[in-house]
């Protein structure tokens, strides 16, 4: 597990969790040097699963050692180095993105509880404005994104970052952490990977009248790929393997950059 994805574990979880869970991961030091997790006092509870029937059990301090209480069991002791507390520090993460993107109209606050704006771009066609969000699995991670995004000035371009999920609040498209974003452990930030700007669909801007010869075979491909099942889930991993499939099948047509794939992606995907 990468340092992106190690973070997008954590994000998934929306709150503290045990740090004993994650911290053999070598990412894990990395992404604390960063500042982009943090590290507290002890869990507010556990789950037991050393009697018949795991449950939830709140932690308490009684007797000089950290435990919980389990109907089954009584008292179960647990050293408090396996009830440290870690979670993602999102307002660090939220700066360097937008550092990493040179970002103007940022907030160093959550529009609400879970969703944040990290800022926004320019392009030809208008700004391309970037969110977060810790999940889009279920019909109430899309509600709470569009609840959130109610209040903001509208934008004809946007993407929504998240650990998990595909569902979407058009016309923002939604794109998963690590297709997106990669971690440098020797600088220690965040930096980006794909086109944000193809990602959110922004037009390409055309300096010329040469024809787009390979629109049509681009798109039949990623649709055969989705119908056979073969398209894999994230975005950027899709369009690499699209790309090895072009250039092999269409060998006299010139082959589209990476960030054009991924936006042919992102639209057929969409169904748009």
């Amino acid at each position: 597990m990468d340092a992106i994805q190690l973070f997008a574990a954590l994000l998934a979880q929306r709150g503290r969790v045990r740090s004993v869970e994650y911290s053999s991961f070598p990412a894990y030091d990395n992404l604390i040097k960063a500042g982009l997790i943090e590290e507290f006092s002890v869990v507010s509870s556990m789950i037991c699963d050393e009697c018949d029937h795991p449950h939830d059990a709140k932690i308490v301090f009684e007797g000089s050692q950290y435990g919980y209480y389990c109907p089954q069991l009584g008292f179960v002791s647990k050293p408090r180095s396996e009830l440290i507390a870690v979670q993602p520090n999102l307002s660090a993460f939220v700066s360097q993105v937008a550092d990493a993107l040179d970002c103007k109209r940022r907030k160093s606050a959550p529009l609400d509880k879970d969703t944040w704006r990290i800022g926004a771009i320019e392009s030809t066609a208008g700004d391309v404005v970037l969110y977060l969000h810790p999940t889009l699995q279920e019909a109430r991670d899309l509600r709470g994104v569009q609840a959130a995004l109610a209040s903001e000035v509208r934008s004809p371009f946007g993407v929504i970052l998240t650990s998990s999920g595909t569902l979407t609040a058009p016309p923002f498209v939604t794109a998963q952490l690590d297709d997106v974003l990669s971690f440098d452990s020797k600088a220690g930030k965040l930096s980006m990977v794909a086109d944000v700007r193809a990602i959110a669909g922004v037009p390409e801007q055309r300096t010329g009248g040469r024809p787009n010869e390979y629109e049509r075979p681009l798109s039949e491909l990623i649709a055969l790929r989705a119908s056979q099942g073969r398209a894999l889930k994230g975005r950027n991993v899709e369009a690499r393997a699209i790309i090895v499939e072009f250039k092999s099948q269409f060998p006299n047509i010139d082959c589209p950059s990476l960030p054009t794939v991924q936006r042919y992606v992102t639209k057929i995907r969409s169904g748009s």
